[in-house]
This record gives C-alpha cells, sequence and structure tokens, in this order.
C-alpha cells in the first residue's frame, strides 16, 4: 500500500527486524512497556507465524528505512485481535503514518478477510497521540485500567475497540445487572446510542459453608511458567474454557487445603497481576479476596485485574464486594453460537489514585468521572464517624 512517493506500507520482513527495534529505541528509549519492543527473537517469530501475527511496516523506500511499524496478535479461535507496538520516527510523522498503519490492518482484517470479529488496543496516557490515531479510525472507547503499570511511575491505560459490521447488533447482552455496572454501561451507551442497558437486579451470594466463610485462606504460589501452563491446558483442554485473550498463565495460586486453584499471569517487572482461570466458581472467593490480595503484595503485586463475562452475576457481585472496580466494558467481545457475549474489566490498586498530569481524549472523562465516583462509594461514604463526649 503506496502513502506517498516515498513511503510504503507492506508486511514485515525478518530482516526489518533491526530497523523495527531501533524505531522503539529513539521513540520511547530502553524501557519499552511490551517484549517485542527488547526481545529481537519473539519479533521474529511474530513476523514469521502468519496465523497469529500480522507485522506491517511503513518503509521509506527512497531511503530503504522502516520509519514505521505496528503489530497485530490474532486468536483465530475466538475471532479477536489485538493491536500493539505502534511506532511511527517523529520526523515521519507529519505524513499520519500511524493512522495509515492502524486503518490498513484494520480494513484487512475486520473488512476483506473478516478473519475476526473485533479488534482492540491500549494506550498510554502520558500523551493523546496514539488515542487520536485510534478515535479517528472509529474504535471506540471502552474504558481504561487505572495504575496498571508500572514503568517510569504508575500508569493509567485505555482500551479501545472496533468491530466488524454487524457483530454489535448480533450482541444480545445479559439479562440482569448489579446497579453498580450501570454507570460504566451508560459511559458505552454514549459512545454507541444502539448499545442497551440492561436492567438492575439484586445479585444474591449463595451461603458458604462455616469453615470457609470463617478460615483465612492461605495461597502457595507457584512462579514456573512452563509448569503452570502444562497444568492449566490438563485441567482446561478445551481452548472454549480458556477465553482470555493473549494471556497466558505463568502463576499458579492454591489454596493449601484445595479449595480452589486459581491460573494468573504476573509481570514482576511493573507489578501487573490479572487473575485468567479460577478451579471452581469465583463466588467462593467471597471474603478472601483483601486477604489474597494482601499476599500477593507481598510478593510485588500492585495492581490486580479480572476479565469476567456479563453473565457471570455472581462472580461480579463477588469481586464487587472484594473492592474491585469495573474500570473498562469491552461489548460483544466473545462469540458464543450465534450470540457475541460482553465481558466486564475490574480492577483493584493497592497504589494511590493519581490522575494528575493524565493527558486523554474527552471520551475517556466519564469512564474516569464512573470509576472515582465508584471508589469514593467504596472508600470514603463508608466511613463511619464516631463523636466522642
Amino acid at each position: 500500500m503506496k502513502i506517498n512517493d516515498d513511503i510504503i506500507l507492506e508486511k514485515a520482513k525478518v530482516h526489518d527486524i533491526d530497523g523495527i527495534l531501533k524505531n522503539y529505541q529513539i521513540v520511547y528509549g530502553k524501557s519499552y512497556p511490551i517484549t517485542y519492543g527488547n526481545d529481537p527473537d519473539l519479533l521474529k517469530e511474530a513476523i514469521r507465524n502468519h496465523e497469529t501475527h500480522d507485522v506491517c511496516v511503513a518503509r521509506d523506500i527512497k531511503k530503504n528505512l522502516v520509519v514505521g511499524a505496528i503489530i497485530l496478535e490474532k486468536d483465530t479461535f475466538n475471532h479477536i485481535g489485538k493491536l500493539l507496538g505502534l511506532v511511527v520516527l517523529p520526523e515521519y510523522q507529519k505524513h499520519k503514518i500511524g493512522h495509515h498503519l492502524v486503518a490498513h490492518l484494520s480494513d484487512l482484517h475486520l473488512s476483506k478477510y473478516q478473519d475476526i470479529n473485533s479488534l482492540y488496543a491500549t494506550t498510554r496516557t502520558v500523551h493523546i497521540g496514539a488515542q487520536k490515531v485510534f478515535i479517528k479510525n472509529d474504535f471506540l472507547p471502552l474504558g481504561l485500567f487505572p495504575n496498571a503499570h508500572r514503568l517510569s511511575q504508575y500508569e493509567t491505560v485505555t482500551l479501545f475497540a472496533k468491530f466488524r459490521d454487524g457483530i454489535l447488533g448480533q450482541r444480545q447482552g445479559p439479562q440482569g445487572i448489579s446497579k453498580k455496572l450501570v454507570p460504566i454501561y451508560n459511559c458505552l451507551k454514549k459512545t454507541n446510542p444502539l448499545i442497551q442497558i440492561p436492567e438492575v437486579e439484586n445479585i444474591e451470594l449463595p451461603e458458604l459453608a462455616t469453615s470457609d466463610a470463617n478460615d483465612n485462606w492461605e495461597f502457595e504460589v507457584i512462579q514456573a511458567p512452563h509448569y503452570v501452563l502444562r497444568k492449566f491446558l490438563e485441567i482446561f483442554p478445551d481452548p472454549a474454557d480458556r477465553f482470555f485473550p493473549f494471556h497466558t498463565p505463568n502463576m499458579l495460586l492454591t489454596e493449601k487445603k484445595g479449595r480452589m486453584e486459581i491460573f494468573a499471569y504476573f509481570s514482576k517487572r511493573d507489578g501487573y497481576c490479572t487473575l485468567i482461570k479460577t478451579s471452581n466458581s469465583p463466588f467462593h472467593l467471597h471474603g478472601q479476596l483483601t486477604n489474597l490480595y494482601l499476599q500477593l503484595h507481598d510478593i510485588g503485586v500492585t495492581y490486580m485485574e479480572v476479565l469476567i463475562n456479563t453473565r457471570m452475576k455472581k462472580a461480579i457481585e463477588t469481586f464487587l464486594r472484594g473492592q474491585f472496580l469495573p474500570s473498562a466494558i469491552y461489548p460483544a467481545m466473545r462469540q458464543n453460537g450465534d450470540d457475541h457475549e460482553d465481558y466486564i474489566v475490574m480492577s483493584r490498586s493497592m497504589e494511590p489514585l493519581n490522575f494528575k498530569g493524565m493527558a486523554i481524549i474527552p471520551q475517556f472523562k466519564p469512564y474516569i468521572d464512573q470509576y472515582i465516583d465508584l471508589w469514593k462509594q467504596m472508600n470514603l461514604e463508608t466511613l463511619e464517624i464516631i463523636g466522642v463526649t
């Protein structure tokens, strides 16, 4: 694809690896937050494996110089893709190369090949450049991840997604949701008026066994990535039971009495932890989430996140009562037969929230407002002041 007389877009080749890595180093320095920017072998595998990746570069053909790049990770089983690693050399940004890279891969996979139902991307909030690129390419803002990554400081990142024509119209949505999910559905409806907000439902949790409810569960932490992945695949051999796109468990949390096993992904570098799958229903963690978080904090976890189907009402209520807050929503994220199911991202941070200096486009302001309102309800409005006379 030709942008102008000097610049073309094309599939990356193995000999482009040095040029792509040099782009990341020039633009982001040595602390680029994704592995592709620091691991040439991983980048080589992405370029070679067309089943799981599509790596595109912008090339100055007169100078034979890589001046921009973007990476698409594909989960063809779940028909979902992730765009990441967007980079453009500063002196070439006036050519709108970032816009063209995003548009090219979006059109290719959502319109031409139609091999995925939706594409998503996350962006940093140190500047709005990348956010403007995605919003101009008709990506929907879906929320944020507060304090999710520790780089030079704790950073909040945003979530965007774009859908193949007709996908959002095929979603049915959940039948009944917690009152605390209504604000984030309202945010979604502002960007897409066709989204229907489910009715509010009072969610009750089943009574737990007395021994489980009264115990403070202790978890043993196993950080052995290859062992954890093998065990994960043994316990959940059906790909339909392993839905969590582009996250592979590398840590196992096992309750000492065998009441629960939790497969998780943990990045020690930035304290980010995602709970991927539990051995039995998450509502058994009712009353244990704070205890679990404190134990994980001892090994360096500062942020914990879950991705839950909005139809899993008891699981969502369990995490709400465990001081997790909804921060992003992904409609029609997963295809289930003829339906397309919504998922909610819920998170909890051990670090003080700090949105000062964050750069965001206006479309994300409602998501921040609803998150702060829920945070205040959870942390401030429940305070009881007792007077002493």
